[in-house]
């Protein structure tokens, strides 16, 4: 099977995972993909692509192994679909979808995280979301590898255009901890600087 048609199963399997067992499951069915990805884009003639692609199958197995735990075991998951990829097919789409498959990935496992009920699953996703963010700054190495190859520059998955580095919304960290440490102060959304704004009173009526 092609590597994009496999990669669109895979994110759809994910969105539809309901249980958190399920949803390690399909994570690590993801993580495996990514493993067998880069196995083939190892292979290729292209010498940057060829290593980009064995850091990257080297990254997705790590990051089934961080998945490799007993929750994920118990779930029923349909076949290893990493062993039907057949052919990587069009090298630009299929790493586009790539990375939005990681991103994906990604963002699911913070919000297990920060549901988790027990320090086996907090960690689990902790360790795998590392992981995972290693896997897609190589799919995001790849696409600019792949666009200088074929002569054009790469675009986001969808086709908006690039954008330039240090643009866009400032991102909001919160340390998570893991369950039982209590709750992490809420953050301050303050400017550094800034100075308090006045109290103003409202007069009734």
């Amino acid at each position: 099977m092609e590597a994009l048609r496999m990669i669109k199963t895979a994110r759809h399997a994910l969105t539809e995972a309901r249980h958190v067992p399920d949803v390690l499951a399909e994570a690590r069915q993801a993580a495996l993909l990514t493993e067998a990805v880069g196995a083939r884009l190892a292979e290729l003639d292209d010498e940057e692509l060829a290593g980009l692609g064995r850091q990257l199958s080297e990254a997705g197995s790590h990051a089934s192994v961080c998945l490799d735990r007993s929750v994920v075991k118990a779930a029923v998951v349909s076949g290893g679909r990493s062993g039907r990829l057949t052919e990587l097919g069009e090298l630009e789409p299929t790493l586009g979808a790539l990375d939005g498959l990681l991103r994906e990935l990604g963002e699911t496992l913070v919000v297990l995280a920060c549901g988790a009920d027990t320090e086996d699953l907090y960690w689990t996703c902790i360790d795998a979301v590392d992981a995972v963010a290693e896997c897609k700054d190589l799919a995001v190495r790849l696409r600019e590898a792949a666009g200088r190859a074929v002569g054009v520059a790469s675009t986001p998955l969808g086709g908006a255009e690039a954008e330039p580095a240090g643009r866009g919304a400032p991102l909001l960290v919160v340390r998570l901890g893991p369950p039982g440490e209590g709750r992490a102060p809420a953050p301050d959304y303050r400017v550094p600087g800034a100075a308090e704004a006045p109290e103003v009173s409202v007069p009734a009526g």
